[in-house]
């Protein structure tokens, strides 16, 4: 039974993981994997988009990267039709990764990912869509705005981890809704507002728990008429009532709603939480369609991947964050895309047979961006290796400091939050200062309570997010969208609004021992411990949902 190095603690390994790391030759784990999910994930750059220049043409972009980014930043589509990375030799008396880091702070990387867009030049780790602003971790979207974690979306606004929607507002792990406002956990619910686990129902307000159900507010049944009384009681289209909502739905739902103590559906032979359509997934969280995986967070139609985050489409990785668009045979990477047959890269494209390689594009039999034959890579490949293995450096992820981005603006920034201190403990680079408010921008306070009383005046002026220290603008089709819904014009930096509504998807890399409130069996949940003696086991949930 392995010991976790970072905590002491003894852990079990399963027969489905033994096998996996057979099969890729990957070695036994020294750490629990919500440690491996915190390192990789800090490598996944979050939530920021910059203003800035292109260092090879000097023109305007919109990058993930600020200018204080240690990689040189170009342009995506400059970059893969110019990519021509600097390379180096290797030294067998030198340190692995500090020649690598020597190399790769020199090589040029894209200003974003994502490929198959249209006019979707505020985005970032964005598929396949059109027509998408402030948006990121997507696929298939089209018309949608300040969004994360969305596929196949249309004309929503601040989702997250939602699906197959349309019309829709702060949706929260959600699936095939139609004009809901505000749900948490639901599916195929129409014109619906502040609904949590609620199934095929339309017309409700502030409820939870509800199955095939029709003209509800806080789960009491109505005739059509009377519902149609009370519905006019309120007017979402006020920020104030929009507030007061809010906060009545977190209450009632931490007070009186039913949690089922993991979010596992369609799946065979899957433990973790927040799983759709998986077979033979263990220790897997926030997944959908993937197969035979292991310690593995954040991955869409993948197969044979142990001890990875965000993958999408890639089969036999290891210890890797980001092998996206049909990668094959990763191993201690980040950010290739489309790639086979690497170790220790980061931001390829179409390359294969790559070892400690940066900034490639279409490229084969490289170390650190140098090309040889075949031959002649695969014996240095080899002889590297043998040498890293002595020194203790192989098996082991890139140093915090090869993070093209700070660690506040990572996936693990939001997870697992670090003072200064410990960022830099760990290696990874703090954030420069923040924006400064300027005599221009305006208060939220300014903006109408009701998005009935603005016209696109209020598309003129900027205003300022003080927790956030950022500015934002109200777009004409911000002030349509809210219109057309009957909802707030937004009243802060979208990226806080964002967060709060993240704050529901409950994960901190493990799952945790409770009781079943129901029966008192032992139960593994995601769920934080004040919703205790509201979670019931599968069995118990079902028999209280549909008794």
């Amino acid at each position: 039974m392995p010991i976790c190095k970072v905590s002491g603690q003894k852990f079990e390994i399963s027969d489905l993981e033994q096998n996996l790391r057979m099969k890729l030759n990957a070695s036994e784990p020294d750490k629990l994997p919500k440690y491996i999910f915190q390192e990789l994930n800090a490598f996944w750059w979050h939530f920021a988009l910059y203003k800035r220049k292109c260092d090879a043409t000097g023109n305007g972009i919109i990058s993930v990267f600020s200018e204080n980014c240690p990689y040189p930043v170009w342009k995506r589509e400059y970059w893969l039709e110019n990519a021509s990375p600097p390379f180096a030799e290797y030294n067998m008396n030198q340190l692995f990764f500090n020649q690598v880091w020597d190399l790769f702070q020199k090589c040029p990387i894209p200003h974003n990912i994502g490929a198959g867009n249209e006019n979707c030049d505020y985005a970032d780790d964005w598929w396949y869509s059109k027509n998408c602003y402030l948006c990121h971790s997507g696929l298939n979207c089209e018309n949608v705005y300040y969004s994360y974690r969305a596929l196949r979306l249309r004309d929503c606004q601040y989702c997250v981890f939602s699906f197959d929607s349309e019309l829709c507002v702060d949706l929260i792990n959600c699936f095939n809704c139609y004009s809901v406002d505000y749900a948490l956990n639901c599916r195929q619910c129409n014109n619906g507002h502040f609904l949590f686990d609620c199934q095929n129902c339309s017309d409700c307000i502030l409820c939870w728990n509800l199955r095939n159900k029709k003209y509800c507010i806080e789960n009491q049944q109505m005739t059509k008429d009377q519902y149609e009384v009370e519905r006019q009681k309120y007017d979402f289209s006020s920020l104030k009532v929009y507030r007061l909502a809010k906060e009545k739905f977190s209450q009632l739902i931490k007070n009186k709603a039913w949690w089922k103590n993991i979010s596992v559906e369609k799946c065979e032979n899957c433990t973790g939480d927040y799983l759709e359509n998986a077979k033979n997934c263990h220790n897997c969280f926030m997944m959908q369609e993937n197969e035979d995986c292991v310690n593995f967070m954040r991955g869409l139609y993948n197969k044979d991947n142990v001890d990875c985050t965000s993958n999408l489409s890639s089969e036999l990785c290891y210890y890797t964050c980001m092998a996206q668009d049909k990668c094959y045979d990763i191993r201690f990477c980040y950010n290739v895309i489309t790639c086979k047959y690497l170790e220790y890269c980061a931001s390829c494209f179409k390359c294969e047979n790559c070892f400690a390689c940066c900034g490639l594009v279409n490229r084969q039999y490289c170390i650190l961006n140098k090309q040889y034959e075949k031959n002649e890579y695969l014996n240095l490949k080899e002889k590297i290796i043998d040498a890293i293995k002595k020194n203790g450096e192989y098996r082991k992820f890139f140093p915090g400091h090869f993070a093209p981005n700070p660690y506040e603006e990572s996936l693990s920034g939001i997870h697992w939050t670090l003072t200064v201190e410990g960022q830099k403990a760990f290696g990874f680079r703090v954030k420069i200062s923040a924006e400064q408010k300027i005599s221009e921008y305006l208060l939220p306070k300014e903006i109408p309570d009701s998005s009935k009383n603005a016209d696109e005046n209020i598309c003129k002026k900027i205003f300022w997010d003080d927790l956030e220290k950022r500015p934002f603008q109200i777009t004409k089709r911000d002030l349509e969208f809210a219109k057309k819904n009957n909802i707030p014009l937004q009243n802060s930096f979208y990226i806080r609004r964002l967060k709060e509504n993240f704050d529901w998807m409950f994960f901190t890399g493990e799952l945790r021992e409770t009781k079943c409130f129901e029966t008192g069996q032992k139960i593994m949940t995601s769920l934080p411990p004040e919703l205790d003696g509201r979670i019931l086991s599968e069995e118990s949930y079902l028999k209280k949902i549909y008794e």
